[in-house]
């Protein structure tokens, strides 16, 4: 399955512009991770995937079929999206919240299966949300919300996974552990697509990193060729001196440094 952004536009007001003709191509198998200001246009383009908003010009499609032209529910069967403003019902307990994500393969009259249910229970194994299973969404923390969003995108099972700063709230050991399990989901043969904020995880985990910038993409590649000085001084307008290996290194500010 490949996702595939051509040439897409989009504008909230005809002076505003926040997209100018990205074209982008996702394909199985890999962990993508977006960067970029806040503003840039990164959560944007995953509602114009998600169809949240109507595109200005261009066509997203998956493997071919122009989005627009899939149901509600067949999209819901191809993509999944974690996002930190998903609304939670808050007297809906963490169980049945996860069971949401079978929604999308359910006919008008059918019930959730036992097959179902197993899937829902191992997204919260996975996720460690067992023991919260009949909590109250209300009753949680920030980071046990995030982590029950996640376990209802698990259940989703689709091969296209949006996570929109999937680490929002979550403490570092939980930060690492949904950042490890989107690399899982991508070696299982899943697009995975993440905006990120810290350039170590993104160096550290991206197969493929895109950097978002007035409006268009200033680059993509490899995390060591476009996680540079030069780009954060650029995009970021911070002056950064690399420390680290080749593999992975953090940018300081020189004025910390100096």
């Amino acid at each position: 399955m490949t996702l595939k952004i051509d040439n897409v536009s989009f504008a909230y007001q005809a002076d505003h512009k926040i997209l100018d003709a990205i074209s982008l191509t996702f394909e199985p198998g890999k962990f993508y991770v977006i960067i970029g200001q806040n503003g840039c246009g990164k959560s944007t383009l995953f509602n114009l995937i998600m169809r949240h908003l109507p595109l200005s010009s261009g066509l997203i499609s998956i493997n071919g079929k122009d989005l627009q032209q899939l149901s509600f529910k067949e999209q819901a069967q191809r993509v999944s999206v974690l996002s930190q403003s998903m609304p939670l019902p808050e007297f809906m307990t963490v169980a049945d919240m996860v069971m949401q994500g079978r929604f999308c393969y359910q006919g008008f009259f059918s019930r959730f299966s036992a097959e179902d249910r197993t899937i829902a229970e191992q997204a919260m194994q996975k996720m460690q949300l067992t023991e919260l299973a009949n909590k109250r969404l209300s009753t949680l923390s920030g980071g046990q919300q995030q982590r029950a969003r996640m376990a209802m995108l698990l259940t989703q099972q689709t091969d296209i996974v949006l996570l929109d700063e999937p680490t929002t709230h979550l403490d570092l050991k939980h930060q690492y552990m949904l950042l490890d399990l989107g690399r899982e989901l991508a070696q299982q043969g899943k697009i995975v697509v993440a905006i990120l904020h810290d350039m170590t995880q993104a160096a550290l985990y991206a197969d493929h990193v895109i950097v978002l910038a007035e409006q268009k993409i200033y680059a993509q590649g490899a995390a060591q060729s476009v996680i540079t000085d030069t780009m954060m001084q650029h995009v970021f307008h911070v002056n950064t001196s690399r420390v680290g290996n080749e593999k992975v290194g953090i940018h300081v500010p020189t004025h910390l440094i100096a």
